[in-house]
């Protein structure tokens, strides 16, 4: 069995079709080097931000970029958001999965423009929740 097989397969067992699949091949095509295992481990790093099963599926599907990051630095970004008191990742990252490409320094320089203005942590992270695409102008 090719190592793309096994990689394929583990995205239909989370849920993803074929044709979600060939377009993220078509995004990422070093999607078809990876293996199983790490697959399944950035799915689970979206089930320890509490993600159930759809949530999971629109993450991947919507941004297959995600696959293609080191865990690593998957885990200071959501470390980072969680220590700026961002409570609902899950939903969060339902909303905008791109938010999985940022860097920790972009949302830190983000945060901090908007506190040199004077504005509170807890307003602009109430902000940022409730409209997750502002974290596309980052």
């Amino acid at each position: 069995k090719r190592k793309e097989d096994n990689t394929m397969e583990e995205l239909y067992k989370i849920g993803i079709n074929e044709n979600t699949i060939k377009n993220m091949l078509e995004l990422v095509p070093n999607i078809s080097e990876m293996n199983e295992k790490e697959i399944i481990e950035k799915e689970v790093i979206l089930k320890r931000i509490n993600c159930d099963d759809n949530q999971i599926i629109n993450i991947i599907s919507s941004n297959p970029m995600y696959l293609d990051r080191t865990n690593d630095g998957v885990l200071k970004l959501i470390n980072s958001l969680e220590k700026y008191g961002f409570t609902t990742l899950n939903i969060l990252l339902d909303s905008n999965p791109y938010i999985l490409n940022l860097e920790v320094f972009e949302i830190e320089k983000y945060i901090n423009e908007r506190l040199n203005k004077d504005e509170e942590l807890e307003d602009i992270i109430d902000d940022l929740e409730s409209n997750p695409l502002l974290f596309n102008e980052l």
